[in-house]
């Protein structure tokens, strides 16, 4: 989406996008100019097209687009999502590896070299993981390659391969069912990992998934640091105000019928006890029920750990037939300050499928200078080209008693040409709204069944979106908005 046009008023942006082999070899290179605020689609097909490349043939390597432009871009990672998709699935997320800018990024950004972590794995007949690496611009010699797997009884099991040659740019798909004992380890229920890796001059925020052999399908997300040995003052933040929970994070539940929503605590944060507390909402922002510890976290000890929100639901006698959300708040007993960063995987999917969504996304701790932002600016796309694909527009915050309501500026933008559609609404505190693609005539009718972006403009700097599409495979996907 040409988000610099809207936020910062840049005028003209180039991207170039360049194809590589798997070995780093360059394959193909084209460019793109950025010029209007609409939807924009790069399709590997086209690149392969313009080589020649036999489609009836797998392809395994690379696409790096980068973006250019004589004014200062301020917000240096784009509104960017990548999507993998097919007759069965469609997957997305908004993060990967890239290449540094420069010397001061690179020293920025990595300082601390630790494991990337924070996903789940699957393994049986059916499903396996699969870990994706790409080397940066300069080869490296004897580049190990450190594998450590979590089970649902938190025990671990590690596994190190060595690369004798990284070649620059060149991309490794790892599949660590072939390399180790994993489904007897996993005994049927998902676990997570911890990678560790060395290459050069590229950020390494790892691509990984599952996949689904029978259908054939995959899912995608993205790594996190691990920070379970991070102790710096940075690494914490401060004791919770008077009137304030120290963090929070509302989410989506999608508990009908046969599907379920969970969430995945790691085992990657800083030294410390962490109480989880759970509360629900329906749509209108009605508090239904509450569970206080659902979970604690004991950073050293409790390793990985989830909530199964349908559970809580039915314990709390509660119709899981309607929409609600989950206001997720993470605390200490005595009030202590809490981890900076919370990490956690948001998994909504179908029961028996062991295809869900895996979301990277982060409680948000308390922060008073919000209070002061003036506007809130939200982007995100609509996957409208698939059968199901929804959006959730949510505001809520880490007030103890939030009662700001949040009048939202909605514009749709589409490929083929630069005409938008603007509607506004307005969500009760805690409240939200789901916006179903394919019901809603109007949008329907804008989009024509193509992907889309939208942006979220609000005087409330509280609010948050999602995106989903549920196929009927039952294979979900999805991603937070930005």
């Amino acid at each position: 989406m040409g988000y610099w046009m809207l936020k910062s008023h840049v005028q003209e942006i180039a991207a170039q996008i360049s194809l590589r082999s798997s070995e780093g070899e360059l394959l193909y290179r084209t460019s793109l100019h950025i010029r209007e605020a609409k939807t924009y689609r790069i399709e590997l097909i086209d690149q392969l097209i313009a080589i020649g490349f036999p489609l009836d043939q797998p392809f395994i390597g690379s696409l790096e687009v980068e973006f250019f432009s004589t004014r200062h871009l301020v917000f240096p990672y784009p509104a960017v999502a990548i999507n993998y998709y097919g007759p069965a699935f469609s997957t997305v997320v908004h993060s990967a590896q890239r290449v540094y800018n420069n010397f001061e990024d690179m020293r920025n950004n990595s300082h601390s070299h630790v494991p990337e972590a924070g996903f789940n794995i699957y393994a049986d007949e059916d499903h396996e993981p699969f870990i994706s690496i790409i080397n940066g611009p300069e080869a490296l010699h004897q580049a190990p390659l450190l594998m450590e797997f979590y089970n649902s009884k938190n025990e671990k099991l590690t596994h190190e391969i060595s690369y004798p040659t990284l070649q620059a740019y060149q991309t490794c798909l790892i599949y660590p069912s072939r390399e180790v004992e994993l489904q007897k380890f996993l005994d049927g229920q998902p676990g997570t990992a911890k990678i560790t890796c060395k290459v050069s001059w590229i950020f390494p925020r790892l691509l990984v998934g599952n996949i689904q052999r029978s259908l054939p399908a995959m899912t995608i997300t993205h790594t996190y640091y691990d920070c379970s040995k991070a102790s710096s003052e940075s690494d914490y933040w401060r004791p919770a105000e008077p009137q304030w929970l120290p963090a929070t994070l509302m989410i989506p539940l999608t508990l009908q019928r046969n599907l379920f929503t969970k969430a995945y605590f790691y085992p990657i944060y800083p030294p410390n006890t962490l109480i989880i507390d759970l509360e629900i909402y329906n749509q209108e922002g009605r508090l239904l029920g509450k569970k206080d510890q659902c979970l604690a976290l004991h950073s050293q000890q409790s390793g990985y750990q989830s909530v199964s929100f349908k559970d809580i639901c039915k314990k709390l006698d509660l119709d899981t037939e309607q929409n609600l959300a989950a206001r997720l708040i993470a605390r200490t007993e005595d009030g202590s300050r809490i981890p900076a960063r919370i990490k956690l995987g948001l998994d909504l999917g179908v029961e028996g499928q062991q295809m869900p969504c895996n979301i990277c996304t982060n409680l948000q701790p308390f922060n008073p200078a919000l209070e002061n932002k003036p506007t809130s600016f939200r982007w995100a796309p609509i996957l409208a080209d698939r059968e199901k694909s929804t959006v959730w527009l949510i505001n809520s915050s880490s007030h103890v008693d939030y009662t700001r309501s949040a009048q939202i500026d909605l514009t749709f933008f589409r490929e083929k040409d630069t005409e938008t559609l603007k509607r506004t609404i307005i969500l009760p505190p805690h409240g939200f709204r789901i916006i179903y693609a394919q019901e809603d005539q109007e949008l329907c009718q804008f989009l024509e069944n193509t992907i889309g972006w939208f942006t979220a403009v609000s005087p409330n700097p509280y609010t948050s979106t999602y995106y989903f599409t549920e196929d009927s495979s039952g294979v979900v996907g999805g991603d937070h908005g930005f």
